[in-house]
């Protein structure tokens, strides 16, 4: 027995050596588990079960905000497109209805805001100033808006001289030194029979009216605002409103036995009647 005791006890301290030994030899860990350290998700966590170190998705509060730009009141987060148009019809309403009540006051009150609404709305937005704030804090005018950034180029007027064509081939016989409102024009000799009356420019016929003498007065409004008369005419196919270009006819004179027909033809610029030779050549 005490053999078979001692057998035993060496057996054991044997076997506690080679452990001992293994122990020894064998790597240390990098880490060391815990059955209690909690994990990521439970780390942190309040009681209430939000968690306060999880980061959110940017895009996804980005959606959140432009909804609620978006939004007009609707249930589920979706525009209701009806009711904003009904609430801005109101109030365009309300906003008419009060000019209108101003406009039609005559309290001392009244005529002063009528006469700030007037001028709000004749005069123009002076842009430069809005070009200056703007180059002052931002370094520069925005260029979304065309009107800034772009330089003014002072208009020139151009002129050229333009000479109107003669209503017929003829010669002055009466000058506008003589009547001072206009000239008379006798067509060649060696015209025959109908003579043809021609306009000097393009232009709209603004009247066709009888004379005292009995033949047909014709009022154009040319271009360069002149406004010429053809005057003494037999026929004519022109009625009020009808438009003319340069050379297409105006009407007719008829010569007869007793008498050569003559053409009165004169010329208002600006409410003023000039000589006709002015602008348009006879020759």
């Amino acid at each position: 027995m005490e053999q078979g005791s001692g057998i035993k006890g060496r057996r054991k301290e044997r076997i506690r050596s080679l452990l001992d030994d293994q122990r020894e030899a064998a790597p240390l860990p990098l880490y060391t588990l815990e059955e209690d350290v909690p994990s990521f998700k439970e780390w942190g966590r309040q009681r209430d079960g939000r968690e306060p170190g999880y980061e959110p998705d940017p895009e996804v509060l980005w959606k959140q905000s432009r909804r609620g730009w978006m939004d007009e009141g609707g249930d589920g987060g979706r525009p209701r497109f009806t009711a904003g148009l009904i609430r801005r019809t109101v109030a365009s309403v309300l906003v008419f209805g009060a000019v209108w009540g101003i406009f039609l006051a005559r309290e001392p009150w009244a005529v002063k805001a009528q006469a700030f609404i007037t001028d709000a709305l004749s005069n123009d937005m002076d842009f430069a100033a809005a070009q200056v704030w703007y180059e002052t804090h931002f370094n520069g005018a925005p260029s979304f808006i065309p009107i800034f950034g772009e330089d003014e180029v002072p208009a020139e007027k151009v002129s050229t001289a333009h000479t109107l064509s003669a209503p017929l081939e003829g010669s002055i016989m009466r000058s506008f030194a003589d009547t001072l409102y206009g000239v008379e024009i006798m067509p060649q000799s060696d015209s025959s029979g109908n003579v043809t009356v021609k306009s000097v420019d393009t232009g709209r016929v603004l009247s066709v009216s009888k004379e005292a003498q009995g033949g047909i007065r014709i009022v154009i409004r040319h271009t360069g605002s002149l406004t010429a008369e053809y005057g003494h005419l037999s026929g004519t196919r022109l009625s009020a409103d009808d438009w003319v270009e340069s050379g297409d006819t105006v009407g007719w004179m008829q010569e007869t036995e007793s008498e050569a027909p003559l053409l009165f033809f004169a010329v208002m610029k600006d409410k003023t009647y000039i000589d006709p030779a002015e602008v348009v050549s006879f020759d």
